[in-house]
């Protein structure tokens, strides 16, 4: 469809909902916010839904990295078949787990008591020792090792939940390094092909290994995966996520509403200029002020474009009221993905909340747009 003509369904249940979520580390502390606003409007709203969830309301859910982890947050099964976590218990999540999984114990040292004191020969080799150990650290070594990470999603999802079992169709992407490819978890491939029905610990831990972050995951179903974080193919994962939709319930493209939300893009300020640096290895990813340089510029270039191609194409097939991004502008010392200092995270939360306000009015109507899709399907259901 071009020229601002659509063929929307008549029937509002045959819209196909879809919520999207970037990666970015800690920075899933502001759609964490977004969502519990969201969660709570859905609960005014629904007066036949008062313990409503973001998953009763999404065909799918898709998620890069920590947008991947929120996504099997929302959509895992509790003991009864309703979401395991409440949003406001995401972002409540962020709060309290991210000093944790971002902090290393592979470079901590053991504390000898000091039973006499230290020859001169003694100090020089701690001192020889402590700085072989930081260049090992700086270029053989990611900068965390993953076992907090790993340890805090088996705490939370535990160690039997499939892809399977998720109570809406989530999409999560990783990227296989040995077969140099994208690899797109769904819960609807793992209903059909086992070797995709991978447990959800180890689809989280997969797309959140970012390299220079953490190290990549290996594990195995009925076939090996060798996998790093899904932000290298689509940190941004709505077009990916349109795209599996469209061909899972084969739909046309002006059926899909989607709500896409960031994790924070970094503003101006601050940024480093190209001036006379030779732009070697060093400048690009290990100079001491900004070592994720390349990492970022990989990641948020691409998300600014699927932004734009998302924008555009909604719009020039008639239905740009069925794509929603919400977004906000960082200062860079709070774009970065691991600042877990208190400070910080309360800036994020504060950032997160403030965006929901800002955006009120616009999470209404997706809110009220949702309850409307719900109630229609459930009646037509009951026809």
């Amino acid at each position: 469809m071009v020229n601002g003509s659509s063929s929307e369904p008549e029937n509002q249940g045959d819209f196909i909902t879809i919520l999207s979520i970037d990666g970015g580390g800690v920075r899933g502390i502001i759609p964490s916010e977004v969502l519990s606003a969201l969660e709570s409007k859905l609960q005014k709203l629904d007066e036949d839904n008062k313990d409503a969830r973001i998953a009763d309301y999404f065909d799918f859910i898709a998620g890069t990295s920590t947008g991947g982890l929120m996504t099997a947050m929302l959509t895992a099964p509790n003991a009864v078949k309703r979401p395991l976590f409440a949003a406001k218990d995401v972002a409540k999540f962020y709060q309290e787990k991210c000093p944790i999984i971002f902090h290393n114990e592979a470079g901590a040292h053991e504390t000898v008591p000091e039973e006499t004191k230290p020859s001169w020969t003694d100090r020089f080799r701690s001192i020889r020792d402590g700085i072989s150990r930081q260049l090992e650290k700086k270029f053989l070594e990611p900068k965390y090792d993953g076992k907090n990470l790993q340890d805090t999603i088996k705490e939370h999802l535990g160690e039997k939940l499939a892809l399977s079992d998720t109570l809406t169709s989530v999409i999560i992407p990783a990227f296989d390094i040995k077969q140099f490819s994208h690899t797109v978890f769904s819960t609807l491939k793992a209903k059909r092909d086992s070797s995709m029905n991978a447990l959800l610990e180890d689809v989280c831990r997969a797309t959140s290994a970012a390299p220079y972050y953490f190290p990549p995951h290996y594990f195995e179903t009925s076939k090996p995966f060798n996998l790093i974080d899904g932000g290298v193919a689509a940190n941004n994962p709505s077009f990916l996520a349109v795209c599996e939709a469209m061909k899972e319930k084969n739909t046309k493209f002006q059926n899909i509403v989607i709500l896409s939300l960031g994790t924070g893009e970094p503003d101006a300020s601050g940024r480093i200029e190209v001036g006379d640096r030779k732009w070697g290895i060093y400048d690009w990813l290990l100079d001491d002020d900004y070592p994720t340089l390349l990492l970022d510029i990989l990641t948020t270039a691409p998300d600014k474009m699927t932004e734009i191609y998302m924008s555009n194409v909604f719009e020039i097939s008639g239905v740009k009221h069925n794509y929603t991004r919400i977004q906000a502008l960082l200062k860079p010392n709070e774009a970065m993905m691991d600042n877990k200092r208190k400070g910080n995270l309360e800036r994020l939360q504060k950032i997160g909340l403030d965006l929901a306000k800002e955006k009120d009015a616009e999470l209404e109507a997706i809110a009220s747009r949702l309850v409307d899709i719900r109630k229609a399907r459930l009646t037509h259901m009951s026809a």
